[in-house]
């Protein structure tokens, strides 16, 4: 009856939809009362845990009041006060500081919001000859047709080629040990990845097509759909300085690296560069709803001001939803409250300490990083099971011992609430290590 996502139907007879009954704090609960640990915050959503109570009041308190007016000609505090925080939280430098959000309804809409300003905006100056687009390889984006356009994974696009634009691929390092002392803007790797022949080339292509850019789509520090790979803090800065000398908008895709998951608020903060649009969502609002907001940079706005013609040409029926702007509020108020940011570096240590001691003692790990709460274990597929099938036998590996795992093909990732406590990190560990013995050998 149900058409799940990212599910083979070959795969439901042998991992059938697990029903979940309910969930609090890093823990679901199956309809049998058995406890599972959610290690990757449910497709990376969850930042304070399932059930939060501080975001379940709001949630409750904002239905009995205001459930939806449309955005066209309406407006209401949940929304201009969500947006008047993001606008204060959010990283600026020399260059930026943002000015608006346009609120949508997930993050591939929120990507979409952002190459459809970045567009009309040069049609508008006269430049409409800018109409593509730069995106790294191996990036993802979102699956709408104009987020999957800039997804950089022949995996992804192939299907759908025939209806996507046309958008250049640049180069991308990795840095295979990369660990989190590594985002330090002070530390001795502050530039790492700047120098790579990858970042020579992709500023190489920059330079020769930036006559039809319109602006580049990058995920800030780590890739997480390509197993997490992480490039290097020095590369992204060179990225935005080299886009800026050009004239090429920067559209920074924060949808699951924002609020928290790598250890700063924004991602681009450990850069200190601000994109020109930041796109958000996931964890936007705590993880509980669906919410999307694409922060602009000040002044971007000019450009579509005047004859009514000039107007952006989006809208969502939701936009703004008072119940989800709730949430996202309440999730704020949750990091001050608890003053979840200044609680990371003690949580951050400890999984280093234990991503460490996997690989160190399991000889299958061939690669083991880390940024932030994101850390990840490659392991070596040849030793995988004869199927092929080896991101699944480990998925069935860890459930069964009540872990929530998805492995990116060959690489186990951990993206827990930020709030995981120190017993449920260590048995993150503890499972991570006994699958990967398990199904490698």
């Amino acid at each position: 009856m149900l058409w799940h996502p990212a599910t083979h139907f070959g795969d439901l007879e042998r991992t059938p939809p697990l029903p979940i009954r309910s969930a609090r704090g890093v823990w679901l609960t199956d309809e049998s009362g058995r406890k599972i640990l959610d290690g990757i915050g449910s497709w990376w959503t969850s930042i304070h845990g399932h059930g939060h109570p501080q975001i379940v009041a709001a949630i409750q308190r904002q239905v009995a009041q205001l459930d939806h007016v449309m955005f066209a000609g309406f407006t209401h505090a949940p929304a201009v006060e969500l947006a008047e925080r993001l606008l204060a939280l959010a990283p600026a430098d020399a260059h930026v500081r943002y000015g608006k959000v346009f609120y949508s309804d997930c993050g591939s809409a929120s990507v979409e919001v952002a190459l459809k300003l970045s567009y009309q905006s040069r049609v508008l100056r006269g430049e409409a000859g800018r109409r593509r687009f730069a995106a790294l390889e191996r990036s993802y984006h979102g699956e709408t047709l104009g987020a999957l356009s800039v997804c950089g994974s022949a995996d992804w696009r192939e299907p759908f080629s025939a209806l996507l634009h046309d958008a250049l691929y640049l180069p991308v390092p990795s840095v295979p040990d990369h660990a989190h002392a590594d985002l330090d803007p002070s530390g001795a790797r502050a530039e790492l990845g700047a120098d790579t022949p990858e970042a020579d080339r992709a500023v190489a292509l920059l330079e020769a097509h930036a006559h039809e850019l319109s602006a580049l789509v990058v995920e800030p520090l780590i890739q997480c759909a390509s197993r997490m790979n992480m490039y290097g803090v020095g590369f992204y800065r060179r990225l935005v300085d080299t886009c800026r000398r050009l004239d090429i908008h920067v559209i920074a895709d924060e949808i699951a690296v924002g609020f928290g998951r790598t250890g700063e608020l924004f991602a681009s903060a450990w850069a200190e560069r601000a994109p020109d649009l930041l796109c958000l969502s996931k964890g936007l609002s705590g993880g509980v709803l669906p919410l999307a907001a694409t922060l602009i940079r000040a002044g971007f706005e000019d450009d579509f001001k005047g004859d009514p013609s000039r107007s952006f040409a989006h809208s969502h029926t939701f936009t703004g939803n008072p119940i989800t702007c709730a949430a996202g509020l309440a999730s704020l108020d949750v990091f001050e409250s608890e003053r979840t940011l200044a609680g990371l570096p003690e949580r951050i240590e400890q999984m280093s300490a234990l991503r460490r001691r996997v690989a160190e003692r399991q000889p299958q790990v061939i690669e083991s990083r880390q940024a932030g709460l994101v850390a990840a274990l490659t392991v070596d597929r040849a030793r995988g099971p004869a199927d092929g099938r080896l991101g699944l036998a480990l998925r069935e590996a860890a459930l069964a011992r009540g872990v929530l795992l998805r492995p990116l093909h060959d690489t186990i990732y951990w993206m827990p609430a930020l709030n995981i406590d120190a017993d449920a990190l260590e048995l993150l560990a503890e499972v991570s290590a006994e699958i990967i013995e398990e199904v490698l050998g």
